[in-house]
């Protein structure tokens, strides 16, 4: 019953985001989501310092081997919050501990979301990390309306990403 219900918020804060398109607006929004980004990141990671793109990268688990370039496919596991630790999306089974079907990004492909891809790229074999990806760098200002839930624009994403395996460029 609570997934339905934070469904429906998250479905009504679409709806709103879209009805309202004026620039000035956007601004607002954009506005919005940096003060709250600052917020969170004060409040969890206050020593650390955003890549130049903007993207949190937080390692706590160093893997071994090569690091991934673009290029490179890469299997990972992975769950996706909002700010407000509204689980969005997981691989199977991730947060209960159990390793079902990992996903698989073509690292520089631009077939996910920018943030992951850079946050790729720092990353081994067997690496853990915390990212906080800006609406810039995740679903921009117009949100993933297909999503199930929907992410509404302007929403800064925090995702836990474990690399599983590496296929390296040209072997």
């Amino acid at each position: 019953m609570k997934q339905v219900i934070t469904a429906l918020i998250f479905t009504v804060a679409v709806v709103g985001f879209f009805a309202c398109g004026d620039d000035n607006n956007l601004e607002e929004l954009r506005n919005n989501e940096l003060d709250k980004l600052d917020k969170y990141i004060q409040a969890n990671y206050p020593d650390e310092e955003p890549l130049p793109s903007g993207l949190y990268f937080i390692e706590e688990k160093i893997g071994t081997g090569d690091t991934i370039n673009p290029g490179d496919q890469v299997q990972i596991y992975y769950a996706t919050w909002t700010l407000d630790s509204i689980l969005l999306d997981q691989t199977s089974g991730y947060l209960e501990g159990y390793r079902y079907e990992p996903y698989t990004v073509n690292v520089g492909s631009q077939t996910s979301i920018t943030g992951l891809e850079e946050a790729l790229t720092h990353m081994q074999k067997g690496s853990v990390a915390n990212i906080v990806i800006n609406s810039q760098l995740a679903y921009g200002q117009n949100g993933n309306v297909n999503g199930n839930p929907p992410v509404p624009g302007f929403t800064t994403l925090l995702m836990q990403v474990e690399v599983y395996k590496i296929y390296k460029a040209g072997q």
